[in-house]
């Protein structure tokens, strides 16, 4: 007869040594797992929840992906995670505050374990530099602009300074079509004014390779949705985000 030997949960654990991180992001959105992976220290691991809404309309779809997390969060079925990083910043732009406070709720009891959405992330890194004044970019339709501008108002922030780049669409798959290339192109020619940072919005947007440029050539600090998420999540293993060209 076979021996059988019982598993031990004791000692090192082979992967996650540092910790794991949860990860929520947009179903079509290429660029969140690519700058979270370049982010994290080598220790810290990441599993992915795809957030998916069949809407055709993209409101619908930013609303429902934070809406309908509690049960999108059902998939980890037990998983232990650290924390769970929301990776899409327009959501909470278009959501009334109650609403979203208790869908974070549900979704942290059914995870068991804090959910930092991506403008959370934003607004500690803006606290964390004593940023007041901001410039706000980001590839966004007018409509969903519009919103952003208004929330970052009401969240006490000064927005003195707002720019885009054209994705030539209201809907907002078109975002994932761009390269940090095009978003340099829009930020080397704007006028920042007197901004304590800018604040590039947007997870689909790639940033990473152009965020060390644009710092240095604004002299303020640079901040992007999934840099912020980075940081803040990272916060819970009392680490900084990895080295990487750009940032």
């Amino acid at each position: 007869m076979p021996t059988i030997t019982k598993a031990s949960h004791t000692g090192t654990p082979d992967y996650a040594r540092a910790g794991r991180l949860g990860l929520g992001t947009p179903q079509a959105n290429p660029t969140v797992e690519a700058e979270i992976r370049r982010l994290l220290p080598f220790d810290v691991d990441y599993v992915t929840l795809r957030l998916t809404c069949p809407s055709p309309d993209p409101t619908t779809r930013l609303k429902a992906y934070l809406t309908d997390l509690p049960l999108h969060a059902k998939q980890f079925s037990g998983m232990k995670i650290d924390a769970f990083l929301f990776a899409c910043t327009a959501t909470s732009y278009l959501l009334d505050a109650a609403t979203q406070e208790r869908a974070i709720a549900e979704a942290q009891a059914v995870l068991g374990a804090p959910v930092i959405t991506a403008p959370a992330a934003l607004i500690a890194q803006l606290q964390s530099v004593g940023a007041h004044r901001i410039a706000l970019v980001s590839p966004y339709p007018t409509s969903i602009m519009t919103a952003a501008v208004r929330w970052w108002r009401a969240q006490g922030f000064d927005v003195v300074r707002q720019g885009g780049v054209d994705i030539h669409s209201d809907d907002t798959v078109h975002i994932y079509g761009l390269q940090s290339t095009n978003a340099w192109s829009a930020l080397r020619q704007m006028d920042i004014g007197n901004a304590d940072a800018v604040l590039l919005s947007g997870t689909g947007m790639p940033s990473l390779p152009l965020i060390g440029r644009a710092s240095a050539h604004f002299g303020v600090p640079v901040i992007s949705s999934n840099l912020a998420l980075a940081r803040e999540g990272l916060k819970c293993f009392g680490l900084i985000p990895a080295q990487h060209d750009g940032c």
